[in-house]
């Protein structure tokens, strides 16, 4: 971030900081609305938005050192902070930061190919890894060049990611127009279907059991080409059958979105439940 400049008489470096920091919060209450995608006109679908820098959404704490002080936390938990190269290093750019402003961070968003999904598997407990990174968004979005995305190669190593992930409360992954062998929609049937999967055989196929950490929602928006998850309590101890009950509400929904989809003649796509 540019330097800042010394502060000068105002009337509002004048007031007290708890109502400098409430002004602040309306200053930037219009970042919560820029996210950094854009919608196709006429498909819907959504896009990175290349246009786009978090630094265009931060200008107001250039104003002087005082202002920087009072709002550099307020302006990052409202500001989405996007990665669009995939040579950058999102924990190297968050460690240029205070402590505190990278806790303050709520928005994350990425341009992943494969050299991404290879470092997402990897994360485990925290997204990037960090601990003290706590996300309300965390958007994957996929690298449209000429090249195929071989997302069924990470399935596995998402559905252990997600079991454990902690610090995220929504997950997006976004198409972006990118080529993705087998489709796209297939992908996330496969994704959704090995998430209850593993989880069945972790609860009831394993001694000692196994549960999730972390539970999660998810939603197909056919549109936009994006899904989303989010995450959700760890679902309670309880027998077989009182599990199958309660999982056959979304076990019906995934089946028809299964049945829904054009056969693939890739036969990485196709997976079933039981």
């Amino acid at each position: 971030m540019p330097r800042t400049k010394s502060c000068t008489s105002s009337a509002l470096l004048t007031l007290p900081a708890e109502v400098r920091i409430a002004i602040l919060e309306y200053v930037f209450d219009d970042n919560l609305h820029k996210s950094g995608l854009k919608y196709d006109g006429r498909s819907g679908a959504l896009a990175i938005d290349e246009r786009y820098s978090a630094n265009d959404s931060l200008q107001a704490l250039l104003t002087c050192r005082l202002i920087y002080l009072d709002g550099g936390i307020v302006a990052f938990s409202k500001t989405s902070f996007t990665m669009s190269s995939l040579f950058g290093s999102i924990p190297d750019r968050l460690s240029v930061l205070h402590t505190k402003q990278i806790e303050a961070v709520r928005n994350i968003a990425f341009v992943a190919d494969a050299r991404q999904f290879r470092g997402l598997v990897d994360w485990r407990r925290y997204p990037f890894s960090m601990p003290n990174v706590r996300l309300d968004r965390l958007t994957v979005i996929l690298h449209p060049s000429s090249s195929w995305h071989y997302l069924f190669d990470f399935t596995s190593g998402v559905v252990e990611l997600l079991r454990d992930l902690h610090n995220v409360r929504r997950i997006f992954i976004i198409r972006n127009s990118a080529r993705v062998k087998g489709s796209f929609k297939t992908w996330y049937n496969r994704l959704i279907g090995m998430i209850m999967k593993v989880d069945h055989h972790e609860r009831y196929e394993k001694s000692p059991p196994n549960p999730e950490k972390v539970w999660w929602r998810w939603s197909y928006d056919e549109v936009a080409q994006s899904l989303c998850l989010e995450a959700q309590p760890p679902k309670p101890a309880m027998d077989e059958e009182s599990y199958m009950l309660m999982m056959q509400p979304p076990l019906e929904e995934w089946k028809v979105s299964v049945e829904n989809e054009e056969w693939n003649p890739d036969p990485r796509s196709r997976m079933m439940y039981y």
